[in-house]
This record gives structure tokens, sequence and C-alpha cells, in this order.
């Protein structure tokens, strides 16, 4: 069959194992900036890709691309390359001074895996402490300690170890507190879920600074650096997931620098690549050490494209402040996102940092049933005027790429505006 005759859609569903449609259901064929295109030449602004963390096609990230492909594609570890060690460098480089190791992977997952493994090795404990709502990967052990049922489902039996604690979801706390006067409650309860749960051998805990499939919710300030203590009290291991928080997403470089903390491990990825798979974790050579060298193999990890990609990335958002944009662009989306919770009954919650923003829908403010119906409408609604907003449940996420410039945020703003009129009256 001719790619012209072909039904891009019927093909995904007929053979596309995990095929999850868009609603509406939409094949894009190219993107430039903050941009894509569909297949009936629609165009919209992107509001949703965390991978595409410099935009669609960038101009120099393109061209390192095409550069490296045309020097060297692939690498291993036993043969270090120019754009690998200088990647290794700036990582190092830019983290906090404690994580002087570096290994580089294809995917979030792989690190995430790697960074329990680790810990258990160097700790010589089995458990890993993960937290509701999060979600570190598709990977055997990954997996395991997801805190998402839908990312799990009837793959069990899971890793031994693991032990699952609330997220600090303060519009649904589960302890039913306020965060004004709760004095991280929900820290102190960790004590009790691992007496629980645990058998005196807890090697390391692993978090997102907030949770990003999870519904892009954001703990209070001050909880990571009060976990973080909780951790070194009790000699445990701290692994910060930061796959989908780095590289500005929060209005930050690491959003690790919000709070002020030094994890143990660093978990990075999403955005390093820029759309290139490429991931890593940085982690103590303290920890470390306990690997002997080739112990964690790597596969493609770390290649000579990846890294080039990774490194002009890195070198975009240095020199195009897109830290700085991402903060200005979120505070301005964040500020609509409010006055339309104040004249709308049905937005419960408004929430996020940088360009990691949620609008939560409700049926009632008061029990907060979930409302999924509004969310879908809007984001069809949304479409048709030119800007993709998916919806996940009764979540509408904004994670546009960094480089979303004012003008195109006014006119996000604007079409979300008139698609909640329409929706809502």
């Amino acid at each position: 069959m001719a790619e012209n005759d072909m039904d891009f859609l019927d093909v995904a569903a007929a053979h596309d194992v995990d095929f999850n449609p868009a609603q509406p259901p939409l094949v894009i064929e190219r993107g430039h900036g903050v941009m894509i295109m569909d297949s009936d030449g629609h165009e919209a602004i992107d509001l949703s890709d965390i991978n595409a963390s410099v935009g669609h096609c960038h101009p120099r990230h393109v061209a390192a691309i095409q550069e490296a492909a045309a020097t060297l594609i692939t690498s291993k570890g036993t043969l270090p390359n120019p754009p690998r060690s200088r990647l290794i460098q700036t990582l190092v480089d830019l983290t906090p001074d404690n994580l002087d190791k570096v290994f580089l992977a294809t995917s979030g997952s792989e690190v995430c895996e790697w960074a329990f493994r680790i810990a258990r090795r160097a700790s010589g404990r089995h458990e890993v402490l993960s937290f509701w709502g999060g979600v570190y990967g598709r990977t055997y052990g990954a997996m395991s300690m997801n805190g998402l049922v839908r990312r799990k489902r009837r793959f069990g039996p899971l890793m031994p170890g693991a032990i699952y604690a609330p997220y600090p979801n303060c519009y649904h706390c589960p302890f039913g507190k306020q965060v004004e006067s709760c004095g991280f409650f929900c820290i102190d309860y960790l004590d009790l879920v691992i007496d629980a749960e645990g058998t005196d051998d807890l090697a390391a805990l692993i978090i997102e600074p907030y949770l990003g499939v999870g519904g892009i919710v954001f703990p209070p300030d001050g909880y990571l650096s009060r976990l973080q203590a909780w951790a070194r009290e009790r000699d445990v291991i701290f692994i910060l997931d930061e796959v989908q928080a780095s590289f500005g997403r929060t209005g930050k470089m690491f959003a690790l620098e919000w709070d002020g903390i030094e994890p143990d491990i660093l978990c990075v990825g999403k955005g390093l690549g820029g759309g290139v798979s490429i991931a890593a974790f940085l982690a103590e050579s303290a920890i470390t050490d306990a690997l002997v060298p080739a112990e964690l193999s790597g596969g493609n990890g770390g290649n000579y494209l990846a890294c080039s990609a990774a490194l002009a990335v890195i070198d975009i958002i240095e020199k195009e402040k897109l830290v700085d944009n991402a903060r200005r662009i979120g505070e301005f989306f964040l500020a609509h996102f409010r006055r339309w919770q104040e004249r709308y009954s049905v937005i419960g919650n408004v929430r996020g940092k940088g360009l990691a923003l949620a609008m939560e829908f409700v049926k009632d403010r008061e029990t907060k049933e979930p409302l999924h119906t509004v969310p879908r409408q809007i984001s069809r609604a949304a479409y048709a005027r030119g800007v993709y907003l998916p919806a996940t449940g009764n979540i509408l996420g904004v994670r546009p790429p960094l480089v979303i410039t004012a003008e195109e945020a006014q006119r996000s703003v604007d079409v979300i505006g008139e698609a909640l009129e329409e929706v809502l009256g």
C-alpha cells in the first residue's frame, strides 16, 4: 500500500499494541516550535509535549542531530566519544556537588530501575518506599514501585520489598488535614507505614518532585527538604525522580532547587533529549562504589547521536534563557487559571510551577468528586480553535515546550477561555 493511500489511524488501531488515541483522534505530521500540524493541515499550539523541551525541530537541535548522524550514531561505554564525555561533565557541573557519578541510558524507566538496584546493593537492604500516584517506569522494578494501578494492573506478582505511602496531595489529603496546620503529618506517618509494611530493611525511597502522570501535583513548599531529613536520619538512600521535571520544566533547571535538596541519586530524562531517547542517573560515588565496572551494561545508552542532541538541548535552554521563560509564562497561565476558577465552580483546583500546570475539574467543590466529561469537551473545542490541550481524566494539564512565547501563551489562554465559555457558558 502506498503511504498516501494509508489510513494511519486504522493501521495504529489494527497493529499498534499500545495505541491509545487522542481525543479527537489525530495524526500529527510535522511540528515547529510550539506548533504541530495534523494530517488535515490543521495547525495547533502544542500545550502537552514535555519531551519537546526546546520545541519541535529547533534549528540548532536539528543541526546537532544531523551532524551527529553523519559522524557516528551508536557507541558503547567502553569506547568513550566526545559528546558522551562532554555531556557527563555538563551534568556533573549542573547538579549538586555530591552527585559526581553519571550513568547514561535510553529511558527514564531504565535509570529508575538501576537506581533501586544500586541502592539495594550499596545499603545491603532490599525494601524501597515510593508514593501514591507516582510513576517511575515500565520495567519490572520501576513498574513495581508505581503508585497507580493502571500502570501495573494484572502484571503481578510485583518486586518484593515495594512499600507505598501517600504523596502530599494537599487538595485530596487522605488524612483530612489542612496544609497550614498539619505540620507535615504525612511525613510522620511514614514511620507507621514502614513499621506496618516493612521488615526493618528499608534501602531507599523514590519520589517525584511533582506527580507527572499522577495529575501534575506539587507537594507543599518545604516538604521535600523535610523528607530528605527524614531519610538521612534513618540512613535511607534518597532517590529523586526528575525524569518529568528536569531541565527547566518547573521554572528551575532542576526541581530540586525549589527546596534546596541534595538527593543521593537523581534521575533525569525526557526533556534532556528534546525528543531523542536519552536518560541518566547521577549518584554519589559512595553509592556507586558498590558496583564493579561494566556491571550496569547499558545497551545503546550514551550513544553519540543522543548525547549530541542532549548537549544541544542544554545549550539552547541556557542561551535562550528558557528556565526564566518557563517561570514567567507559567505565572501568566496560572493567573488565568485562577480567574477561571473564580468564574466556574467546576474548576476545583489549579496548581503548578513553571510550565507544569493543571486545572482539576470536579462535580462539587465540597465532595471533590471528579468530573470527567467537561475536560474532554474543552479539549475538543480548544483543538478546533488551534490549541492542543489533551484531557487526562478530570485534569487539563499544560506542559508546553519551554520555547513558548508570550504571544503564543496569550493566544492559548484566549482559546482556552473561548472553549470554557462554549462548554460551560
